[in-house]
């Protein structure tokens, strides 16, 4: 049997596109490095394509302070994400020391998708992307990727799972997550296939079934009027949101908290 991979990580490695990052969702990236216990590292993504039209005689730019057009050139563009990455640079000093972790930056030149493909076993991947962009980027050798929404901001809030077993690795390490920041634990069952089983809890759930309260409906309707509770962060396995993608599509691409989806070995 696939199992996901445990809390072995080591840094959260943060891929920074060239387009601006609204600050609270970096603070959401943070947030999210300082309850997984483990380092920050920022890549700003430098697009290859971008160098190799530079190097055509008829593409121009617009320098917005001059208010004109220019040619697009190697010298160009080089500047320009020279610039990008010192603002995106003191941005993630500033989000890591608000929430006390450490941080590397470095650039990266390529296409994320290879990024990701590339990412090491201890490693898990960030992006800022919404969930509902999970099938466009397939599991590489990392433990995972969490999609960070560009509307996201550190909230307080319980760790979401959502898992078919209690004995699932990823309860085991949702827990582990949710014990050590010292907040909530949501277990949502994803076994039954129109319930909205879930329940609250601080700890590991160790030897627990997973089962509704006895007063909580658990019709189709009531899953999709109440959704899932506001949360931190919200654990899954690609496994099981490839089978509740259809389900969980509608109810994720309203949420503004990250998404951890871990990959299976």
């Amino acid at each position: 049997m696939k199992r996901a991979k445990r809390s072995q990580s080591k840094r959260l490695v943060v891929a920074l596109p060239a387009a601006a990052i609204p600050q609270p969702a970096i603070d959401s990236a943070a947030q999210l490095a300082r309850l997984l216990g483990v380092s920050l590292f920022g890549l700003l993504i430098e697009d290859p394509d971008l160098f190799a039209a530079a190097n055509l005689p008829f593409l121009r730019e617009l320098d917005t302070r001059m208010r004109a057009w220019r040619p697009l050139s190697p010298e160009s563009l080089i500047e320009n994400y020279e610039a990008i990455a010192q603002a995106l640079r003191r941005q993630l000093l500033q989000s890591a020391a608000v929430s006390g972790v450490s941080v590397e930056f470095a650039v990266f030149r390529g296409d994320p998708r290879a990024l990701i493909a590339s990412g090491e076993p201890t490693d898990l991947l960030a992006l800022f992307e919404p969930i509902t962009n999970w099938a466009l980027h397939k599991g590489g050798m990392a433990a995972g990727t969490v999609f960070v929404p560009r509307t996201a901001r550190p909230q307080p809030g319980p760790v979401v799972v959502i898992a078919s077993t209690a004995a699932a690795p990823e309860v085991a390490l949702a827990s582990e997550i949710a014990e050590n920041a010292n907040v909530g634990l949501v277990v949502v069952d994803a076994a039954q296939e129109h319930s909205s089983a879930f329940w609250l809890q601080r700890g590991k759930p160790s030897g627990s079934r997973l089962a509704p309260p006895p007063n909580l409906a658990t019709s189709e309707e009531h899953f999709r009027q109440l959704g899932l509770p506001r949360a931190s962060l919200v654990v899954i396995t690609r496994a099981t949101l490839e089978r509740l993608e259809q389900r969980l599509g509608s109810i994720a691409a309203g949420r503004s908290e990250p998404w951890l989806v871990l990959e299976e070995r």
